[in-house]
């Protein structure tokens, strides 16, 4: 009989030790369900006109400054098409071809000393990011992160060259009409079979129509 005291005594205090499955499912069922909200883009684009200024910062024998100007049309929030994109280089040299000259007696080979002078491409650009920026929190910039891949002629030196540019840049709103956008491009240039690079950097302004009517049943970011 003792023995049976004793047992049920000691079932009695562990049973509040007892991992309750149950207790913890019904506990978890009755929280509430959170909900994410994404705000739809304030700005949307349609026919975009840009002009820029740009800088081909790598060659050792000159520095490009580079005037630009495009058309891109934006099909949807996510893809776009740079239908036309072209830039005149106005460049200015290192002093690495004359001290070449002057020191050694010699000049650039295979191409070295030629000179970037004018840039055309078309391009998609994708647009998969777009948030907004708190500055000091003070005011509130909106942004969008785009990446870009294209083709088209190069003029280096005196012929034409096939190239192939891929880049990515960012885009900061001042309003619905205008924005700025900073991009990054590499470009691939085909003089050989071994093509070589060039890094382009541009600045430039884009002025923006859009119409609802053209992209009435496109597809938005959901709320």
């Amino acid at each position: 009989m003792k023995r049976l005291h004793l047992c049920c005594l000691v079932v009695a205090m562990a049973l509040p030790l007892w991992p309750s499955t149950a207790s913890a499912q019904l506990e978890f069922g009755a929280e509430r369900p959170r909900v994410f909200s994404i705000q739809r883009r304030p700005y949307r684009l349609g026919h975009e006109f840009q002009l820029g200024l740009g800088v081909l910062p790598l060659d050792a024998f000159y520095v490009g400054v580079v005037a630009t100007a495009g058309y891109t049309y934006h099909f949807s929030d996510f893809w776009a098409w740079e239908i036309a994109g072209a830039g005149y280089s106005l460049n200015i040299g290192t002093g690495l071809k004359g001290h070449l000259f002057d020191e050694y007696g010699v000049e650039p080979v295979q191409g070295g000393g030629e000179q970037i002078t004018v840039m055309a491409s078309t391009s998609m650009v994708v647009k998969p990011l777009f948030g907004k920026l708190a500055i000091f929190n003070a005011d509130v910039i909106y942004s969008e992160t785009f990446f870009v891949a294209g083709i088209g002629p190069l003029m280096k030196g005196d012929f034409w060259r096939p190239a192939i540019n891929l880049g990515a840049g960012m885009r900061f709103w001042s309003g619905p009409a205008l924005s700025w956008r900073l991009d990054v491009r590499d470009y691939l240039i085909f003089s050989s079979w071994v093509p070589e690079n060039s890094l382009f950097l541009l600045i430039s302004a884009s002025f923006n129509y859009y119409n609802a009517d053209e992209h009435e049943g496109d597809t938005e970011w959901p709320d």
